[in-house]
């Protein structure tokens, strides 16, 4: 009986024994579990912070990207704006000098021209030369006209006998040209010119076809076709003006 309490006291020490290991490596087991769930907690915290913070620094960048994308497209759109503004200005200063050079270009050809027109006049103090240059300018006129033409001459009072005398030779020299008979010509007497500088104004008598022969029709037909010479003599030595 001793023998048998002896030994059912010891196994109930191992069992006890036994038990309270079993609970030491449960407590283990468990203390390693969460020590595992909390570096794996931890792991993916991490890998959250980490990806978080990479969108944030995507999206960061996404946005400055952006914004500087805008400030280039405001700053063209402004520089733009700004060389078209510049270039309008240019343009129209421009536009504006050449007016200018060419106004003043168009008043040196006009003053020229009208030193010519005051010249006209001292033509008639050469009598000679004057009267060839009326002889000249009357068979122009009259070669303007068909040989059965009737014609009338009309030309400055003072000039009457100077074109009178003309005449015939305007009327030889038409044939010599043309191997034609030449018109009737004849000085319109009772309707002189009153507002040329000299020359003839030659026409059918019935007024429907008019030739002016004049010194101040000739001098403008010269001004228009001598104006890209005129231009040349006068402009020559101002080669960097504004070119027009």
């Amino acid at each position: 009986t001793t023998t048998t309490t002896t030994t059912t006291t010891g196994e109930r020490e191992r069992a006890a024994s036994s038990e309270k290991m079993n609970e030491q490596e449960v407590a283990v087991q468990i203390s390693q579990m969460v020590q595992f769930i909390r570096k794996e907690a931890e792991e993916k915290a991490n890998e959250i912070r980490a990806a978080a913070q990479e969108e944030y620094t995507i999206q960061k960048q996404t946005m400055v990207e952006a914004e500087k994308a805008k400030i280039r497209k405001e700053y063209e759109r402004k520089r733009s704006q700004i060389d078209t503004k510049k270039a309008i200005e240019s343009s129209t200063q421009l536009n504006t000098a050449r007016l200018k050079v060419l106004q003043a270009q168009q008043d040196a050809i006009d003053q020229a021209v009208e030193n010519a027109r005051s010249f006209l006049p001292q033509l008639a103090q050469n009598a000679g030369e004057y009267k060839q240059l009326m002889g000249a300018l009357l068979l122009q006129a009259v070669k303007r006209f068909g040989s059965g033409s009737d014609l009338k001459v009309r030309c400055l009072q003072k000039d009457a006998a100077i074109v009178s005398e003309q005449i015939n030779a305007a009327k030889q020299g038409y044939t010599a040209a043309t191997k034609q008979q030449a018109p009737q010509v004849s000085v319109d007497a009772a309707n002189p010119l009153t507002d040329a500088m000299g020359g003839v104004v030659v026409s059918t008598s019935d007024g429907k076809i008019v030739c002016n022969n004049t010194l101040d029709a000739r001098l403008a037909i010269v001004s228009r076709q001598a104006l890209p010479e005129l231009r040349q003599v006068l402009f020559a030595e101002a080669p960097n003006l504004i070119r027009v």
